[in-house]
């Protein structure tokens, strides 16, 4: 019965409300905006100014191990003279139901410490119900880092602002997310990171994670996200220029997410 359920109402999950694709910030408990990450051209934009080199990244994310609800991302970071580019798009759904979005996005530096980052996203829905027409959208995404250090990082996000101070109530209005971490280098190779989100429509969440690094280029994580209470774990491992994630996030009644992403740098 449950996923009868969840073939048949694929849409609620979704509404341009796209989940951080990283393996890194899914196995933290969905954290991301304070995580210092190879993989920020999928979900931390503010991160990308401190990256130098080109880099690659591919994310596969299974709802509930339901066929249809399935989330896929690719996209690439490109560093300038000043500042860095980065483009990604997200697929969600099949032929019966799909959104996807677009991405283009950049970050620059103000000083050494401080990171600001914007991106642009055209956003799509169609169906094959031939009576469902397709929905085209824009919105925007603004995000902040500040590095107070080497073991301290705060990020904050905005996602489809704007929508706040729409008056428009149709159950197709798109989400504001506001997103707001902390991450601390506890010891040298231990760290905790905290994060809130309030999405307009639903009510605040909060997001912790823990990351170990052992044997230099291995990482274990955990992590909890309390709306609704979904727990997750992974690991990593991240040589000089490739990097592989795998994280699992399980609903107690609904069940497992497992999740695979990759990134590589030039």
């Amino acid at each position: 019965m449950i996923i009868v359920v969840l073939l048949y109402t694929a849409p609620l999950f979704a509404q341009f409300d796209f989940p951080a694709m990283g393996g890194t910030s899914a196995a933290m408990g969905g954290a991301s905006v304070a995580l210092p990450d190879d993989e920020s051209a999928l979900h931390n934009i503010a991160g990308l100014s401190w990256k130098s080199d080109v880099t690659l990244m591919l994310s596969v994310r299974q709802t509930f191990v339901v066929e249809g609800l399935g989330y896929a991302s690719a996209g690439f970071a490109l560093p300038l003279t000043f500042g860095t580019c980065a483009a990604s798009v997200v697929h969600y759904g099949n032929s019966d139901y799909n959104e996807q979005m677009a991405s283009v996005c950049y970050a620059m530096p103000i000083g050494e410490r401080i990171s600001l980052g914007a991106a642009f996203h055209y956003l799509h829905s169609g169906t094959s119900d031939p009576y469902y027409s397709p929905i085209n959208r824009f919105t925007f995404s603004v995000a902040l880092q500040y590095k107070g250090g080497d073991d301290l990082m705060v990020g904050f996000k905005a996602y489809n602002p704007i929508a706040v101070f729409s008056e428009d109530n149709s159950p197709l209005r798109i989400p504001a997310v506001f997103n707001m971490g902390v991450s601390y280098r506890l010891l040298p190779d231990f760290m905790a990171v905290v994060e809130a989100e309030k999405n307009l429509y639903a009510k605040p969440t909060l997001k912790v994670g823990l990351s170990y690094l052992f044997h230099e280029y291995y990482a274990f994580r955990i992590g909890v996200n309390t709306q609704p209470v979904v727990y997750s774990f992974g690991f990593g491992l991240n040589r000089s220029h490739f990097g592989a994630d795998l994280a699992m996030q399980i609903h107690n009644i609904l069940g497992m997410m497992p999740q695979v992403s990759l990134h590589y740098s030039f």
